[in-house]
């Protein structure tokens, strides 16, 4: 029993030291992982039932809005849309949001620019949007909306419990996978959009937390909603080797398909722009026509789930085929670029069963000895036109194959969905997130890491100790002014602190066989005033492509581009330890801290010393009442407690204090401490429970 009692103790005390070396925020990360998996899978169980409750009230049946629809008389199609047009535009002139969309690509951008913030006060509304747009009507999907509340509750979550920038990234980019899963019952195709379109980015560490928050949300979702796929999908299967190449034609033609869907939402959205209305009464103008649309062809309200249903069970005519296809594509350009709040992603569904349809009446007319059945190609032309709008095969074909889970179709799926894709790229099409990100102004970060580089900015490295000298001074003072830095360019600045360009070492030596001339040459005569400068908001990444335009060690730091007061500079030795770091995970002789900036909190890196780390370390519950002195963490271990971080029993708020040598630990207590890496886990080691 000692043994064992021995055993046990030992093997706590090396548990407690492995935990103390994952940092606080890994730690917190990965218990909000489930809590993050549950509020997505509630939130859109919520979220549906909502939609439903509010299309009961306007078209009195919260399930299927086209049968509703067909039984309401011509003036009830135009009135519903309007009233749900000016309640979207209220919205936005409340509370002062841009409804259009569905919010796929502000997650994108939020990922790779902005470290995951995104705003919950600025997306509750827009999800309102979205619910008022899908139940009056609004040819537009729920998806969007979901998504993009989920996400921001996901990152008010990783901001209030203090995760790193890294795992923001990485809880918000669950919390969308988890939205889109749970919302089409398909946990991997959910899981493989938001790795494939919104992180761009297969590596273990994004997958991981991805499924794990997809699988628990899409419990929830079956919990409540029931374990029933989005779509009725007959049994289907590939007839003949010979229908390849007509599956090969019809991946042509979804991503042609695709290409225009595409640029009809967009040139709507520059339509709508153009013309001259008040703002507030375009979405009420545009779900107008498409409640007239929807006196004949009802079958473009909503999300078209039911429409989509018909298809893949052949109940639609060729000919009503023919017709709904462009008609729900100019439906959705109109409700999008009117304003309407909502995803694209239901839709490029629904465009591509019709057109798989119609491809499949005729393939099916021609060669029906070879050929499938009409649905066959509906169920495919699905996954191609999605491949082709979002440019994300995989999810296409996951997406699909959970919908239909028939491995039979499997073939025909991938074939179509890889050759629409390859379709699109060949016509330089841009997705629909691409293209939206582009009118917005945004370059679109291309993996972790170029998001990365472009969430932190010069401001985050910089150093504010300024080396300059006036343009005025004499070749001697310049010459000193060398000699006692250890900087192959010298910053030149006027009278008022104005960055006049630099003075390159190598310009000293082309003057040294001027004689007597040098008496009369100053800073001014030997600067370069082309020399590249950045500003404390410029991105890393924007950084990186002016060091290598420059050929220097540094590069000055001006507050603007217009008055160019020199502020500091950065240098490629600090890009390097950045990237190392946040990118590389590994341990550089960097601290991060967060400061106030006026009412701004922003990143600051700081150089440790040789050795050293930074730590937060959870106070364990026997120590409680010790104080600093009696732990001795400096005499015994050398490591120097920064900080005491607490939380307020009452208000549930943290605090920071700085203790002293009689500082009295608490229950809850976390210590940062800096201190040699060793040093540090002898420290941990020494504070685990003995017998």
């Amino acid at each position: 029993m000692r043994n064992l009692r021995s055993q046990l103790i030992s093997w706590q005390a090396r548990v407690a030291a492995q935990l103390a070396r994952r940092t606080p925020s890994e730690s917190t990360f990965l218990i909000l992982l489930p809590v993050v998996g549950v509020t997505v899978g509630l939130i859109t169980v919520g979220t549906a039932h909502i939609i439903a409750f509010i299309q009961k009230l306007f078209w009195g049946s919260g399930t299927n809005i086209m049968t509703a629809a067909d039984d309401k008389p011509w003036w009830a199609h135009l009135l519903i849309p309007i009233v749900g047009g000016l309640l979207v535009a209220l919205i936005g002139l409340i509370f002062h949001v841009q409804t259009r969309g569905g919010g796929i690509t502000t997650i994108i951008q939020s990922i790779a620019n902005k470290g995951g913030v995104l705003s919950l006060r600025a997306t509750w509304p827009r999800d309102w949007a979205a619910v008022f747009t899908i139940a009056t009507g609004g040819s537009l999907g729920r998806e969007g909306a979901m998504a993009m509340l989920a996400s921001a509750v996901a990152s008010k979550i990783g901001r209030r419990t203090k995760l790193s920038p890294h795992h923001l990234r990485l809880l918000v980019c669950a919390a969308a996978a988890a939205a889109l899963a749970a919302v089409y019952n398909a946990p991997i195709g959910g899981s493989l959009f938001a790795l494939e379109v919104i992180m761009g980015n297969f590596a273990l560490e994004v997958l991981g937390p991805v499924v794990i928050v997809s699988v628990i949300s899409t419990l929830v979702f079956r919990s409540c909603m029931g374990n029933l796929p989005r779509f009725d999908v007959p049994h289907y299967e590939l007839v003949s080797g010979w229908e390849l190449p007509m599956y090969l034609l019809l991946g042509v033609l979804a991503g042609i398909g695709a290409l225009l869907f595409v640029k009809m939402l967009f040139k709507s959205q520059d339509l709508w722009e153009k013309l001259p209305l008040p703002t507030w009464t375009k979405p009420a103008l545009g779900f107008a026509v498409v409640g007239a649309l929807g006196i004949w062809w009802p079958h473009i309200y909503g999300n078209g789930f039911e429409a989509v249903n018909l298809t893949l069970r052949q109940q639609l005519p060729i000919l009503l085929l023919l017709m709904v296809l462009p008609v729900k594509m100019l439906a959705s350009s109109l409700t999008f670029g009117a304003g309407g709040a909502g995803g694209l992603f239901t839709p490029s569904l629904m465009v591509g069963a019709l057109l798989g349809g119609i491809f499949g009446y005729g393939a099916h007319e021609l060669f029906p000895t070879i050929a499938a059945a009409p649905g066959a190609y509906a169920v495919v032309g699905m996954g191609g036109l999605l491949a082709g709008t979002m440019h994300a095969p995989l999810t296409a074909i996951m997406m699909i194959f959970e919908q239909t889970n028939n491995y039979q179709i499997i073939l025909p799926l991938m074939l179509v969905c890889v050759v629409s894709h390859v379709t699109v790229r060949l016509l330089r099409g841009r997705s629909l997130d691409e293209e939206a990100l582009r009118r917005r102004g945004v370059t679109l970060a291309k993996g972790t890491e170029d998001g990365v580089m472009q969430s932190l900015c010069v401001a985050d490295i910089m150093h504010d100790d300024v080396i300059a000298v006036n343009h005025s001074v004499p070749f001697t003072g310049v010459v000193e002014r060398f000699l006692t830095e250890p900087y192959n360019f010298l910053y030149v600045t006027d009278g008022h602190g104005k960055f006049l360009g630099a003075i390159r070492l190598h310009a000293l030596k082309e003057m040294l066989n001027q004689g007597d001339a040098l008496q009369t040459v100053i800073a001014h005569d030997l600067l370069d005033d082309s020399f590249k400068v950045v500003t404390p908001e410029d991105k890393l990444a924007d950084t990186m492509e002016k060091f290598w335009q420059q050929n220097c060690e540094r590069l000055p730091v001006v507050d603007n581009l217009i008055t160019r007061k020199l502020t500091g500079w950065i240098s490629k030795r600090d890009l390097i330890g950045v990237y190392s770091q946040e990118i590389l995970r590994k341990r550089q002789l960097l601290g991060r801290f967060v400061v106030q900036d006026q009412d701004e909190k922003r990143d600051m890196f700081v150089e440790l010393p040789e050795g050293f780390e930074l730590r937060t370390i959870e106070v364990p519950t026997h120590s409680i009442g010790q104080t600093l002195a009696q732990l001795a963490p400096r005499s015994g271990f050398g490591v120097h407690v920064l900080a005491i971080k607490r939380r307020n029993p009452l208000t549930g708020q943290d605090s920071i204090e700085l203790p002293d040598a009689k500082t009295q630990l608490r229950n809850g207590d976390r210590l940062a401490v800096i201190g040699q890496g060793d040093g540090i886990s002898r420290f941990v080691t020494a504070l685990a429970p003995v017998a």
